[in-house]
């Protein structure tokens, strides 16, 4: 080098060479001293960014507490004018609610249940006998009530202090039959009777109320660790109810029993919840008590639920099924929740809010222990399918796209709702896992529903008994080692074809580099030939994508996942190309 400058100029000497290069390794001091300060900086950007964030959820938490703590100050304002109507009631029910114990409330339920279920034998071999309308009066609550009725009355005997408190719902424009509802304590069964007076009604409108008001349902209240009250879980409408966990908005529901949902040439039956016995809990109880009545005009049945409220709130079901005649089908845990549209069919044009669905596919574990997924779609016309599960292990309607970004709905926080899985116990013997998926223009309609088809259904006025667990959660329930199908995308193709793109992550694959040769698996059930598969890794975003071109044939069931060594690494993609029925 110092050749080099001495034949350059030859005027460079050493000590010049020297300066260079102790000129450049000051400047590169300094321009470490510089990249480490910016370092320092960037961390005390982000200590200060988590302390203001730290300080706004303070700030909201505090504000949320004094919200409920006006709300529970005008609660027990209107609680004190009410004292005086209901004292003579209060006294008479107080004896007997006072004299419950946690204990006493376990055990009332077992002899309850038999109770409702001798009733609902009874009622089998009798002719149905609809409920009646509520009258047009209350009917009228629904468009009249421009603001939610939050319930404020009081319920004698309740303990004020109990982790779990209940609100009601009155019959209206669109829950028009009445459900009778009763306190269970230490074996007193005692009506609840609601009033106008129990609801922020318009004054123009409890005028022309009865004195007393027809109840279309209830909700059970707790609270979270944050001490912020939260409803968990709600009856309301014929058989359906639906609960969420902490931290989450509502989304599914589930119904006490599915009658000839999309049978051809028959109508689909709707069977009511006509009577609930509330089991009253004790102060520091975790668990709800639930006993209900179903009537129907092919069905009658006895069901206990005992909720218990947390991250995932879990539902115990014991029900006992009586058919009054044969029906068509017969579909045990029903599921039900909406797809208006979805990340695997783009738009044609856009949208404000890109995706609007409560779930976006089908999970379930087969008997061999392999999990299968199938995609939720909006079909142009009802669409069945069909899935052979004898003695299921589990199924569930399940959200996985987490992402704001897609549906872009502040107020219906569609990233949040709840998966809802079904936990069958015990040998429910053979049958089928059926999916019902319908057109729908509204993201107000329930459009997919999905349950269990015993093979033999029960012959009338014999039983039909099944317990299972209902869990209300964000949770996974896929085994952690395996990979599962983050989304899916379809494409029309040339020669009318369909492109299916599939991404898979979670389990070993996130840990197996890009360069390790998987094996994709495509399988097809009914004529047609799959072509132009590919499996490529994505490291910048984690996925593997597996794409393939099919047959756009209606009925054509295709199957798709990942393994190595002929040893399956991911759940069971499946699919059936949707047919007119």
């Amino acid at each position: 080098m110092v050749a080099a400058l001495l034949g350059l100029g030859g005027c460079a000497s050493m000590s010049s060479v020297d300066r260079l290069r102790a000129t450049a390794r000051a400047t590169n001091a300094r321009l470490a001293h510089i990249e480490f300060q910016q370092a320092g900086l960037a961390r005390e950007l982000r200590t200060l960014r988590a302390h203001l964030e730290s300080e706004i959820r303070h700030i909201q938490t505090t504000q949320t507490l004094l919200a409920t703590r006006l709300a529970s100050t005008k609660d027990q304002a209107r609680t004190a004018l009410m004292k005086a109507r209901q004292a003579d009631e209060a006294m008479r029910v107080t004896r007997a609610l006072n004299s419950a114990s946690s204990s006493a409330a376990h055990a009332s339920g077992a002899w309850l249940f038999n109770k409702v279920l001798n009733q609902a034998r009874r009622l089998a071999g009798e002719a149905y006998v609809p409920p009646a309308r509520a009258p047009a009066a209350v009917r009228a609550i629904g468009p009249a009530a421009d603001r939610p009725l939050d319930w404020h009355g009081v319920l004698p005997g309740w303990p004020t202090t109990a982790r779990l408190q209940l609100a009601f719902d009155p019959d209206d424009a669109r829950y028009d039959q009445a459900v009778a509802m009763y306190v269970v304590a230490d074996k007193h069964i005692l009506p609840i009777t609601l009033n106008p007076g129990d609801f922020n009604l318009p004054s123009s409108l409890s005028r022309k109320l009865p004195s007393r008001l027809p109840a279309a349902g209830f909700s059970v209240v707790s609270r979270r660790r944050d001490h912020v009250p939260y409803a968990f879980l709600s009856f309301l409408g014929a058989s359906y109810f639906r609960a969420r966990g902490w931290h989450e908005s509502w989304g599914d529901w589930s119904r006490a029993v599915s009658l000839d949902t999309a049978v051809p040439n028959r109508r689909e039956e709707f069977p009511s919840f006509r009577d609930f016995w509330i089991v009253m809990p004790s102060a520091s109880a975790r668990t709800l008590t639930v006993v209900a009545l179903l009537d129907g005009s092919s069905v009658t049945g006895a069901f206990r639920f005992r909720a218990t409220p947390g991250p995932d709130t879990r539902i115990r079901v014991t029900a006992a099924l009586f058919l009054r005649r044969p029906v068509h089908l017969l579909g045990v845990a029903p599921l039900v929740s909406m797809y208006l549209r979805g990340r695997m069919r783009p738009a044609h044009h856009p949208r404000l809010h890109p995706s609007v669905h409560y779930a976006d596919g089908l999970s379930f574990e087969t008997g061999n222990r392999r999990w299968a997924w199938s995609p939720l779609i909006d079909p142009r016309w009802p669409n069945v399918r069909t899935f052979p599960l004898p003695d299921p292990l589990r199924f569930g309607l399940v959200q996985r796209d987490r992402s704001f970004q897609a549906y872009q709905a502040a107020q219906a926080d569609y990233q949040q709702c709840p998966n809802v899985w079904i936990d069958p116990h015990g040998h429910w013997g053979n049958g089928r896992l059926e999916l019902v998926e319908l057109p729908s223009h509204r993201a107000t309609n329930a459009n997919v529903v999905t349950f269990w088809v015993p093979r033999t259904p029960p012959p009338p006025q014999k039983p039909l008994v099944v317990r299972y667990t209902i869990r209300f959660g964000e949770r996974p329930s896929i085994h952690p080692s395996r990979g599962y199908v983050q989304e899916t995308r379809e494409t029309p193709a040339a020669h009318d074809r369909k492109v299916f793109t599939v991404y898979f992550r979670g389990g070993r694959l996130d840990r197996i580099p890009a360069w390790i040769r998987l094996e994709p698996a495509v399988t097809l059930r009914g004529r047609g030939r799959v072509r132009d598969v590919s499996l490529v890794k994505l490291p910048t975003l984690g996925l593997w994508r597996l794409r393939y071109t099919v047959p756009n044939r209606p009925g054509l069931i295709v199957k798709a996942w990942i393994r190595y060594h002929n040893k399956p690494l991911t759940e069971i993609w499946t699919y059936e190309i949707p047919r007119r029925f």
